[in-house]
C-alpha cells in the first residue's frame, strides 16, 4: 500500500511538471498572439458593455493538449468587473471548445460585462490562462484591449423633447350670430302687428345694440332674408319673396331706430323647399315619408307642388302645420367679436379667471415664460376633463424632470382619450425612467402610429444606431451617428442647435477627430452654460485624448 502511494505521488509530479511545461511554452510565445476590440471606446447599451474580441493565433502556440481560458475584466481604481470566460482548445483535447490546431488560427467572440458607473474610466484586459492535460489554469498573460466606457448613447431625461403637445382650437376672433323670424299671411308681403314685438325680437334687438356698443365687436350688415312657401307660380313666389325681404328690412329699421349705425341686406330667396323639407322631417305628420318621397323624385318646384297637392288630406295638414311657418322674413345678426390680447389672456389665465374656457386656457398656457405658470395654467384647464389639459401638462412636467407626475397625468389623459399622441408621450416618458420595455408595449399598442422617436430611442437603448439615427432627429439623431462613427452626419444633425448639450456633444466629435483645440472650446462653450458638464467631461472616456492637454485640465 505504501509502494502504491509513491508511485502514485511520483505519476503526479510527472504529469504536473509536463503540464508546466506546456504552459511555459505557450507563455514564451504569447507576444506572437494578436488582439482586437471592436469598438475601441467601449460603449454602455443598457445596463452592459459589450464588445466583439478577436483573438489571433500563431502557428504552433496553441499545445495539442492545452486549454486556452480567455476571461474580459473591466478593471479601475476602486476594482474589477469580470466577463464570462472564453475557451479554446488543441487539437487532442477531447471537450467541445473552438479547436486551434498547430497552424493557429483565429476567434471572435461577443462578450458582455455588466456596468458600474465607477467603471467610466477603466481599461478591458483579457487574462489569458493555461493548462495541459490534468493541470491548473496558469496566467500565461493579461493583455489591454479597449480603455473606458462612454456612456454617450444613454437616454437621459432629455429624450422627452420628443413628446407632442395636444393643439388647442382658441380663436382669438370668435363669431357670434343671432336669429328672428316675422311671418306673413298667405300671398302678403305686409307686416302685421305685434310681428316685431316678439321676444324673439327683443332678444335680436338686444344683441345688436350689445354688439354695436362693444369696441372689440365688428357687426356685419344686419340681413333680411324673405322667403315663400313652396306654392303657387314659382314666378309670383320670387317677386313675393324680395317684397318680404323689403318690407321686413324697412320694419326692423323703423323698430331699431333709423339712428342706429348698421347696415342692412336684403335678399331675396324665393321658394323655401329646404326649409319645407326640414320642418316635415321633423314633424309627426304620418305620411312625411310619402313626402320626402316625393321631394326626392322630382326637382321641378311645379311637379312637387302638383304632386303634393293631389294627396288631399295631406296637404290640407301642410297648409296648417308647415307652410305658414315658410311666409317669413328671417332676420340674421353676425358678430366677430376680438378676444383678449395676448398680454391680457395670459394674465386672466393666471389669476383663474372663471370666464376662460379650456381652449383659452390651452392657449394661454403657451404664452407662459416659464414652466411654473404653464404648469399652473394647465392645472386649470384639467377642469374641464379634457384630454389635451393632462397631455400638456405632463409634457412641462416631463421637462422640468418631474417624470413620475407626468406619467400620472398621462395616464388621466388616456383615460379620458386614448389617442396616439397620449400613448407615444407615455412611452417617452417610461424612456426616460428607463423602462424600456414598458416603452414598447406601449409602442405596439398603437401599432403603425408608433412614434418614430421612440422607436428610433429604444433602438438606440440596444445599441442598434444604425437604426436609431434613421428614426430620430436633432440631438439625439446626432448621438446616434457618433456612437456609429458617422461624424459628418452627427455634425450636421447638430448644425441649429446651440444649447450645452449640443456643444459637449460637438467636442466629443472634434476629440474623435483629432481637433483637440476645437474639443476644448466647445467644452468651454458647454460648460459656460451648464456647468455640470465640467465634472462629466474629466470622467469621460471620449476626452482620453486630452486628458494630458493643459487647457483641458484648466477647465
Amino acid at each position: 500500500m505504501k509502494k502504491l502511494t509513491v508511485f502514485t505521488l511520483a505519476l503526479f509530479t510527472l504529469v504536473f511538471c509536463a503540464s508546466c511545461n506546456c504552459t511555459k511554452k505557450m507563455a514564451k510565445k504569447v507576444d506572437g498572439v494578436s488582439i482586437s476590440c471592436n469598438p475601441e471606446i467601449l460603449q454602455l447599451v443598457g445596463d452592459a458593455v459589450p464588445a466583439d474580441i478577436t483573438v489571433n493565433f500563431p502557428v504552433k502556440f496553441v499545445d495539442p493538449k492545452a486549454e486556452l481560458k480567455i476571461t474580459p475584466q473591466l478593471v479601475y481604481d476602486a476594482g474589477k468587473i469580470e466577463g464570462t470566460p472564453i475557451y479554446v482548445q488543441g487539437e487532442k483535447v477531447l471537450d467541445n471548445y473552438t479547436v486551434i490546431s498547430d497552424e493557429g488560427g483565429s476567434i471572435t467572440k461577443s462578450i458582455s460585462l455588466p456596468y458600474k458607473p465607477e467603471a467610466a474610466l477603466s481599461t478591458l484586459e483579457l487574462v489569458i490562462e493555461a493548462k495541459c492535460k490534468n493541470g491548473l489554469f496558469t496566467p500565461i498573460a493579461t493583455v489591454a484591449v479597449a480603455q473606458g466606457v462612454s456612456s454617450l448613447g444613454q437616454l437621459e431625461e432629455g429624450v422627452v423633447s420628443y413628446m407632442d403637445a395636444l393643439p388647442d382650437n382658441y380663436q382669438k376672433v370668435k363669431n357670434y350670430s343671432s336669429t328672428a323670424d316675422i311671418h306673413y299671411l298667405v300671398n302678403s308681403s305686409k307686416v302685421r302687428a305685434g310681428q316685431l314685438t316678439t321676444a324673439q325680437i327683443d332678444e335680436f334687438e338686444k344683441f345688436i345694440k350689445d354688439n354695436l356698443a362693444n369696441d372689440k365687436a365688428t357687426l356685419a350688415a344686419i340681413q333680411a332674408n324673405g322667403y315663400a312657401s313652396p306654392e303657387g307660380p314659382t314666378k309670383f313666389n320670387d317677386k313675393l319673396s324680395q317684397a318680404r325681404s323689403q318690407s321686413g328690412e324697412q320694419a326692423l329699421k323703423e323698430r331699431l331706430g333709423t339712428d342706429l349705425n348698421a347696415n342692412y341686406d336684403p335678399k331675396a330667396y324665393g321658394e323655401d323647399w329646404e326649409g319645407f323639407k326640414k320642418l316635415v322631417q321633423e314633424s309627426n305628420i304620418e305620411d312625411k315619408d310619402l313626402i320626402l318621397n316625393v321631394l326626392s323624385m322630382y326637382s321641378s318646384s311645379v311637379q312637387r307642388d302638383e304632386e303634393i297637392r293631389n294627396m288631399t288630406s295631406v296637404f290640407e295638414v301642410l297648409k296648417e302645420k308647415i307652410l305658414p311657418e315658410l311666409r317669413r322674413t328671417q332676420f340674421v345678426a353676425n358678430v366677430a367679436i376680438e378676444g383678449p390680447s395676448d398680454s391680457e389672456l395670459l394674465a386672466m389665465a393666471l389669476r383663474g379667471d372663471n370666464s376662460l374656457v379650456v381652449d383659452d386656457l390651452l392657449y394661454a398656457a403657451t404664452l407662459a415664460n416659464n414652466a411654473n405658470d404653464k404648469i399652473k395654467i394647465y392645472q386649470a384647464a384639467t377642469k374641464f376633463n379634457d384630454a389635451r389639459a393632462y397631455n400638456n401638462l405632463a409634457v412641462v412636467l416631463a421637462q422640468t424632470g418631474k417624470l413620475k407626475d407626468a406619467e400620472n397625468a398621462l395616464k388621466k389623459a388616456a383615460n379620458l382619450q386614448s389617442s396616439a399622441d397620449v400613448v407615444n408621450n407615455l412611452a417617452l416618458v417610461s424612456l426616460a425612467q428607463g423602462n424600456v420595455a414598458q416603452a414598447q408595449q406601449y409602442l405596439n399598442s398603437v401599432g403603425a402610429n408608433a412614434s418614430k422617436e421612440a422607436q428610433g430611442l429604444i433602438a438606440m437603448s440596444k445599441g442598434n444606431f444604425a437604426q436609431a439615427s434613421n428614426n430620430l432627429t436633432g440631438y439625439y439623431k446626432a448621438v446616434a451617428q457618433t456612437c456609429n462613427n458617422n461624424l459628418s452626419a452627427a455634425k450636421a444633425a447638430l448644425s441649429n442647435d446651440n444649447s450645452a448639450e449640443a456643444e459637449y456633444l460637438k467636442g466629443v466629435i472634434a476629440a474623435k477627430e483629432g481637433n483637440d483645440s476645437a474639443a476644448i472650446s466647445y467644452l468651454k462653450s458647454a460648460i459656460a452654460k451648464d456647468a455640470s458638464l465640467k465634472a462629466k467631461a474629466k470622467s469621460d472616456v471620449n476626452f482620453s485624448s486630452l486628458f494630458g492637454n493643459s487647457d483641458f485640465m484648466a477647465l
